[in-house]
């Protein structure tokens, strides 16, 4: 029967560089970003009509989605984050369960989960792996990357599920508090178990 891993953290934790290094190593992985990423880079007419419609006709520019204006309106409008939320969501879990469905005959299935616990999606997994990571250190990566402003970084921190709880509701604790290569050494040591 296939296992079916959710992998989640709080954002800058090193859920992309998992993903990356499990998908190098010849695992399947959806990665929930990667959809939302495809959403906003090559929006669907019904994305567009949709953003129009519930969060800002200006937020599109030449049939483009502008995801720094969408995310300043949405943490500024908590009515048009949450509707936000919701259709993307829906959007992912379409993907995620299309993704699942193709490949039940593998042995172990990931799914890069950013939201899982904020969702109480943790249910619907065999496993949750969860990345620890304190809140200085993703707050260096975040910055560094200039997806964000501090500002609304602490925003995100805010919405986002506490360590202590991410803590109770996970399987696999993987700290990510040192360098890249000691953070891919836990990592192994916890597929280790993970495929016993």
């Amino acid at each position: 029967m296939t296992k079916i891993v959710a992998i989640t953290g709080g954002i800058g934790s090193g859920k992309t560089t998992l993903s990356d290094y499990l998908k190098k190593t010849g695992f399947l992985v959806h990665e929930s970003d990667e959809v939302v990423s495809d959403m906003y880079t090559k929006p669907s007419k019904s994305f567009i009509s949709f953003i129009k419609e519930n969060i800002s006709k200006e937020a599109i520019q030449k049939n483009k989605a502008n995801k720094k204006k969408i995310t300043n309106i949405i943490f500024s409008n908590l009515k048009a984050k949450i509707i936000l939320e919701k259709y993307i969501h829906n959007e992912v879990q379409k993907s995620r369960e299309k993704f699942i469905q193709k490949n039940l005959k593998k042995k172990i299935i990931f799914a890069d989960i950013p939201l899982l616990l904020e969702n109480k999606l943790e249910t619907k997994f065999d496993l949750v792996v969860c990345i620890i990571s304190s809140k200085n250190n993703r707050t260096q990566r975040v910055l560094k990357k200039k997806k964000f402003t501090k500002k609304i970084l602490n925003k995100i921190f805010s919405a986002q599920t506490s360590d202590k709880e991410r803590r109770r509701r996970s399987q696999i604790i993987i700290n990510n508090n040192k360098t890249k290569k000691d953070f891919i050494f836990s990592a192994e040591k916890a597929l280790i178990g993970l495929l016993k």
